[in-house]
């Protein structure tokens, strides 16, 4: 048989794809039943129930997802559509990290009733997601306005093979992520290994306390997400400053879907504003982008189109390093996913085995799991 035309020289680790229940009793009928009452008593029902507060844009069809990458009813993704469209098409790859639809449906009013769906979340995509393809890995949810609570549901779901890390879906205090306010969660995910994933911006939405932009509210998607990265930076100085790895030696930061182009900019910034960080903070003890450099790894997408694809070439060798910073993402079933071979064709050959599998190895936890069990998709 001739050579699949679609298969890399590199296997392909995947951090970043999506998965969304088709329907909301999914996980609404496995809440508790005080919170399964309070969910189906709401106005508008379990579906309701499910929305982030203050979130304007609605996961209806054709909004985030390719459209034929959303089944024909509209709800939902479909597991045997991602095999026929992606697995199926790419046998390099070799793992895929589960995100959810960003996993912002925890960003609820009631702290109490985060923390159950964070429960029912996790354990929804446990018992369906995983149990498809050996190759299904998964990064939990946790309920960030709890942080001693967050850090018990890493304990609970960490003895699961198939957990990655933990997604911070819901930034509920209005305040970056270093703050100590978090430490409980990113001690917890130190000890069990798990690194934290950052989406985009880390669950700021219009109704929090934490705007996705920083000059006044987005008022168009385009906006919304040309502008992710704002709170990103926003972050990881936080982490730098209130010495979040000085703290946490172990910790490990991946954030996605943040674009690139900016990076090493950032970077500069940090180390320019060196000294002054230090008179403030006595953890900045190294230079900014030292500890970014050994804790923080970013995904691919989306990438910036250049006039020449050699211009952002040039830019991130004149950077250097850059090719220990990425981990290939697809971002498949949003409408703006990449393709690997076209993320392939944008970077040097020599970068690929890093880009492709090698660095999100060192980021991801991934424990050995078992290869030949049943998949019930």
């Amino acid at each position: 048989m001739p050579a699949n035309p679609n298969t890399l020289e590199h296997p392909i680790i995947d951090v970043d794809v999506h998965q969304r229940w088709r329907s909301p009793e999914e996980v609404v009928d496995h809440l508790p039943e005080k919170w399964r009452s309070y969910a189906t008593g709401r106005t508008g029902g379990k579906t309701t129930a499910l929305m982030p507060a203050g979130l304007t844009y609605p996961f209806h069809r054709g909004v985030n997802k390719r459209l034929e990458a959303v089944p024909e009813d509209g709800k939902g993704t479909s597991f045997p559509l991602m095999k026929e469209q992606y697995l199926d098409r790419y046998p390099s790859v070799e793992v895929v990290n589960l995100t959810f639809d960003i996993g912002q449906e925890v960003a609820q009013r009631n702290p109490e009733f985060s923390a159950a769906l964070t429960t029912a979340m996790n354990d929804w995509v446990a018992r369906t997601w995983l149990t498809y393809d050996p190759r299904m890995r998964t990064a939990i949810v946790v309920p960030t306005e709890l942080p001693e609570r967050a850090a018990a549901e890493i304990h609970r779901m960490a003895p699961n093979p198939k957990v990655t890390g933990v997604l911070i879906a819901w930034n509920p205090f209005g305040k970056p992520l270093g703050h100590p306010v978090y430490e409980p969660i990113w001690r917890a995910a130190e000890e069990e290994g798990l690194p934290i994933i950052i989406h985009g911006a880390a669950g700021e939405t219009e109704g929090g306390l934490a705007q996705t932009t920083a000059g006044g509210l987005p008022g168009s998607r385009l906006e919304w997400h040309t502008l992710l990265q704002q709170p990103t930076l926003a972050h990881l100085a936080s982490f730098v400053v209130h010495g979040t790895f000085e703290k946490f030696p172990g910790l490990k930061v991946l954030v996605l879907e943040t674009g690139l182009a900016w990076i090493p900019n950032f970077f500069w910034r940090l180390d320019a504003h060196h000294q002054e960080m230090r008179a403030e903070s006595d953890w900045v003890r190294r230079l900014p982008s030292e500890y970014l450099r050994d804790h923080v790894k970013f995904s691919t997408q989306p990438f910036e189109l250049t006039p020449r694809k050699e211009q952002l070439i040039e830019f991130f060798e004149a950077f250097g390093g850059m090719d220990q910073l990425l981990c290939f993402s697809s971002d498949y079933p949003h409408w703006d996913a990449d393709d690997p071979f076209y993320v392939a064709s944008r970077l040097p050959k020599e970068w690929l085995p890093n880009l492709f599998a090698e660095n999100a190895r060192s980021m991801l936890r991934l424990l050995p799991v078992d290869s030949e069990q049943e998949v019930h998709a």
